[in-house]
């Protein structure tokens, strides 16, 4: 068995409050990666598919974050690693989308190919790896939907509070 972090921030800019205020406070950013690498984490921004560390959060202003530890099989921890693998490799193919954040909030969900926001991305490679079951389409999570699902999982191993 092996772990991996589940990863929500919360961004000081203007866009970040504003969905801060629009999705009920707590989250406004998710990413994912391996407990064995807890300083590298991956997913989307306004500049396509990105890796991310703690020092960056901290230069962009995070004020608050938490990271949730997830148990995963051995098989399931490799599947996401190479599909993670598969985003790098290709990472000038793939695209941040507004459009997909606007029908999220609106909650229709909506999925164009190569073109992901935050929590999408996430609750997709938590999907297509077999780590956790989601409860609904991975084109309607935001960050704080994962809060609600995760906390009551028993696959969850710690809860780190000011992760960043």
């Amino acid at each position: 068995m092996k772990t991996i972090n589940i990863v929500l921030t919360k961004y000081s800019d203007p866009l970040s409050t504003l969905i801060y205020f629009l999705t009920g406070f707590g989250y406004t950013h998710a990413s994912i990666g391996f407990s064995a690498d807890e300083e590298r984490l991956y997913s989307f921004n306004f500049k396509g598919f990105c890796t991310e560390t703690k020092e960056r959060y901290r230069r962009r202003g995070v004020t608050k974050s938490v990271c949730y530890q997830l148990v995963v099989s051995d098989s399931v921890y490799t599947k996401l690693y190479d599909l993670i693998e598969q985003f790098l490799a290709n990472r000038t193919q793939f695209f941040y989308t507004k459009l997909g954040t606007l029908l999220c909030l609106l909650r229709i969900p909506f999925k164009r190919k190569n073109h992901y926001f935050c929590s999408q991305f996430v609750a997709e490679m938590l999907e297509e790896s077999g780590a956790f079951r989601l409860k609904r389409r991975p084109s309607l999570y935001l960050p704080n939907h994962f809060c609600c699902e995760l906390a009551g999982s028993t696959q969850v191993q710690a809860i780190q509070h000011n992760f960043v």
